[in-house]
């Protein structure tokens, strides 16, 4: 327990830092490709959840610095003077100075600067300003070419964050349902809204078959319900289902009469002969085939 305590205090006590008030800014729109526009559709930092960054001096230690990335998720570390982000730190570096018993070891070595040399350390010469309402689309294409990102808040004047690639593929993996749906799952959507929709009509229309009668026919298959929305519905599925096979079957036998040989006597025009469409029972057959339904009759019986 008070590990976890020492762990929770090492993530909300970080110093605050200042954002860049005398850095340029860099408005150079980043060419977002289509496909990346599309996979965030519109989603923006604030749903990330991002702790706050975890900061350290070039004097600490390599163990401090690593129990404070491991406590912020594994995040790289922040160094800091005076308040303001002078480089970083990564994770890995530290891993390998533990690795090699260099714990109490300080960063001066291990320090990556923003701008300068390890001994001069400097500010970017310039830095893109991304805050909680930016696309995750810009940030996701920024960090195609930089190590993370830093977000600050809306006003511009603190540094409330830092944001990685891992972070963001990590929120493409389970993103919340708030999130805009895709094409698949906006169809399903809808699909869900006509439903509602016919169930609701259902109760003032009723389907051509009586509701006794599907009560009797439901009461012989051993389906029992009291809703009378879902005994219409399943009573229109099944007039949808006769009307097509009736459908399908026309369709053979207007194909098996315009094929066979025309049965006009002579001097009469066969105009009249083909107009004139018989429906038999192998054009049902056919029909029922085609839905799995095997209506052929016995040999005994042709």
């Amino acid at each position: 327990m008070a590990g976890e305590e020492m762990e929770e205090d090492s993530v909300h006590e970080e110093p605050i830092l200042r954002a860049p008030d005398h850095t340029p800014v860099n408005d150079d729109a980043l060419s977002i490709p289509e496909e990346v526009q599309h996979r965030f559709r519109g989603a923006t930092v604030q749903l990330l959840n991002l702790l706050p960054p975890a900061t350290a001096t070039k004097q600490d230690t390599v163990a401090k610095a690593l129990s404070k990335a491991r406590a912020h998720g594994g995040q790289c570390v922040i160094l800091e003077q005076e308040s303001k982000p002078i480089g970083y730190v990564d994770m890995i570096d530290l891993v390998v100075e533990e690795t090699e018993g260099n714990t109490e070891k300080d960063l001066t070595e291990l320090l990556r600067p923003f701008g300068g040399s390890q001994e001069a350390p400097k500010l970017p010469t310039s830095y893109r300003i991304i805050t909680p309402d930016t696309e995750l689309a810009e940030v996701a294409t920024f960090l195609q070419q930089h190590a993370f990102a830093f977000v600050t808040d809306a006003e511009r004047k603190h540094i409330v964050s830092i944001v990685t690639l891992a972070d963001v593929e990590r929120y493409m993996e389970n993103p919340p349902r708030s999130q805009a749906l895709d094409p698949r799952s906006a169809e399903e959507s809808r699909r869900d809204q006509s439903l509602a929709d016919l169930l609701q009509k259902l109760g003032d229309f009723p389907p051509l078959i009586p509701d006794e009668v599907t009560d009797f026919y439901l009461e012989r298959a051993g389906f029992q319900s009291e809703d009378v929305r879902l005994k219409r519905l399943l009573a229109l599925a099944t007039e949808k289902f006769v009307s097509d096979i009736a459908s399908d079957a026309f369709h053979y036998a207007r194909i098996r009469t315009n094929a066979g040989p025309s049965r006009a006597r002579p001097g009469q025009g066969a105009g009249r002969d083909r107009a004139r469409t018989v429906l038999t029972m192998d054009d049902l057959s056919a029909a029922l085939g085609e839905y799995g339904i095997d209506a052929r009759r016995a040999d005994g019986y042709r």
